[in-house]
């Protein structure tokens, strides 16, 4: 975790695929995460073998049959735990899924390619994000939903000791189509606010595109400041943007897949506890945003 203090940006890649999976059949979730990226190939085979050789920490994500069932109808609602492991990435994280329709069950907590791990393989424990069970941001089908306004999902960013170092919750407000997240230090201080820019006067979200590889399209979760709401400064300045979580093209057979990816561009003023926090807020945005397309 002390490697957080000199990480000015991550990337963080889903390696397990939802396609045809929703319900029952929707699997625990595992990510790779490659320190000091700013983006993904969007050639699969590329992508992997970049994983493979410069990944250097991972998460697997543990929750019950029962939660993941109904993340498609109340995404983000699930009780689970994401756990971040330093260390090479497991082969078995690496193999890419070529099942066209998987109508397997996972009983268990984890994923089945997390369970054929050897003990060896799995790393240290660096911390982990966790939450209980809540509203989903939105209860429906399809689209037919309707969103929901408290017990919003949240996730809380834990040490290996389980000491609370900060958290990230979903805000709603009266500006319904533009989603927020408020991430908090261990003493529940408001530190950070995300948000995507807007148009319209500020009732849309406003998507940025002509980056290369998977920046091509994206949607920037600007890192804010919360009181004045004006977007902070990033430790990397190298790549010319705001502070940011950022939703990354993956290229079409991984979209197909339903294998998401994510930048983070952290601020400037960001301690390790705040870092490891944001890697969270990455992961509540991915639970309450991508897991109901499927």
């Amino acid at each position: 975790m002390d490697r957080l203090e000199r990480t000015p940006c991550m990337t963080i890649s889903q390696s397990s695929s939802l396609f045809c999976r929703p319900f029952c059949f929707q699997p625990s979730m595992n990510f790779i995460i490659r320190s000091n990226a700013s983006n993904v190939e969007t050639n699969n085979a590329q992508h992997i073998a970049e994983s493979h050789s410069l990944g250097d920490a991972w998460i697997h994500e543990e929750a019950t049959l029962e939660g993941r069932s109904i993340s498609h109808c109340c995404p983000g609602a699930r009780q689970t735990r994401f756990v971040v492991h330093s260390g090479p990435i497991p082969q078995a994280l690496l193999v890419d899924d070529q099942t066209c329709c998987n109508c397997n069950i996972q009983h268990g907590l984890t994923s089945p390619e997390f369970d054929s791990l050897d003990p060896n393989d799995i790393g240290n424990v660096e911390f982990y994000h966790e939450k209980l069970f809540s509203n989903g941001i939105t209860c429906g089908l399809g689209d037919k939903r309707c969103p929901c306004c408290c017990n919003l999902p949240y996730l809380e960013t834990m040490d290996p000791t389980g000491k609370k170092i900060g958290e990230s919750r979903y805000i709603c407000d009266m500006c319904l189509f533009v989603p927020k997240v408020d991430v908090f230090d261990e003493h529940d201080n408001k530190v950070y606010r995300l948000r995507p820019d807007t148009c319209c006067g500020g009732c849309c979200v406003l998507c940025r595109c002509g980056g290369e590889k998977g920046r091509c399209l994206r949607v920037p979760w600007v890192i804010r400041d919360p009181n004045t709401n004006m977007p902070l400064k990033c430790s990397q300045q190298s790549t010319g943007e705001d502070a940011q979580v950022t939703s990354l093209w993956t290229g079409l057979k991984r979209a197909c897949q339903k294998k998401e990816a994510y930048f983070l561009n952290f601020p400037e003023t960001a301690n390790k506890n705040m870092k490891a926090t944001l890697t969270g807020t990455a992961l509540l945005i991915d639970m309450s945003f991508s897991e109901d397309q499927n």
